[in-house]
């Protein structure tokens, strides 16, 4: 098992940065880390883990709705009040595919569509489900923004708190996720499994599904290890156990900008970096 320190980055697959970084900086209040040529990262303030946004050009493929980011609200009537916005300024952004606030698995969202051919979701979770083995529920955030950091919206995204993948065998997914990655399961219903690491409350919703659709690498989440070392064993085991552990395709070790790392897929052909400093 990989004893990782934490999931720190998703990567994200768009068409156009400067078509959709204001979706995530004006509707969900994500802030600009850096920003390079065909790349940005993103953070919000209330989350450490980060958003790698790549610019894929107009050629970047629509994903299905189950790959998603998702962000949470504090109350109730702010998915209601996201909803009314976001169906007021989508000719703005150019948002299509707005659904209005419903109910499932014990979450209240709405969901819509940015120009970079992905979907997004604001979501409403009552925190008292974790105290009914639902621990992806919990307060994602110790301090409230408040509406002046996010003004005249009548909603304040407090927490950047999912991304989803979609797999082919739920059961499988999981022994992989657990055993291998060393993640752990927050909550399970039928078809669909949250995943996360130990050590912080961002979580990964894991969709079985038939047919599916399969994302290119630069679609994909990054676990982090403690050394350069590490990722160096990871992936020496990783190449020899390859049948075994049920992988794809394991790229070389890549060194630049003060890291190392690797970049795999999986059994259900999603795609996974192993990082370090070093």
């Amino acid at each position: 098992m990989l004893k990782t320190i934490g999931l720190i980055e998703g990567h994200y697959e768009c068409r156009s940065l400067d078509e959709t970084l204001p979706v995530f900086t004006d509707l969900l209040a994500m802030e600009i880390v850096e920003r390079k040529a065909g790349q940005a990262t993103i953070k919000h303030p209330n989350t450490d883990w980060r958003l790698i946004v790549h610019e894929g050009g107009p050629g970047a493929p629509e994903k299905t709705f189950d790959n998603h980011y998702g962000f949470r609200v504090a109350t109730h009537t702010e998915v209601e009040a996201a909803w009314e916005y976001v169906e007021a300024h989508k000719d703005k952004y150019r948002i299509s595919k707005i659904t209005k606030p419903q109910s499932a698995h014990f979450a209240y969202s709405i969901y819509f569509h940015e120009p970079g051919g992905n979907h997004l979701e604001i979501e409403y979770y009552n925190p008292g489900g974790a105290l009914h083995g639902r621990s992806h529920t919990a307060g994602h955030w110790d301090n409230t923004l408040n509406s002046e950091r996010f003004p005249g919206r009548g909603y304040v995204p407090q927490a950047f708190t999912h991304g989803t993948l979609q797999c082919d065998d739920i059961e499988r997914s999981r022994r992989f996720y657990v055993e291998v990655l060393g993640l752990e399961i927050a909550a399970g219903f039928n078809t669909a499994q949250y995943i996360k690491h130990p050590a912080a409350p961002w979580y990964l919703v894991v969709l079985q599904r038939s047919p599916r659709q399969y994302l290119a690498p630069v679609n994909r989440f990054t676990l982090q290890l403690g050394t350069a070392a590490e990722v160096e064993q990871a992936q020496r085991e990783f190449v020899s156990n390859k049948k075994s552990l049920g992988l794809n395709e394991i790229t070389e070790i890549n060194r630049a900008d003060g890291t190392v790392n690797f970049i795999f897929s999986d059994l259900d052909k999603n795609w996974w970096e192993l990082t370090a400093n070093g």
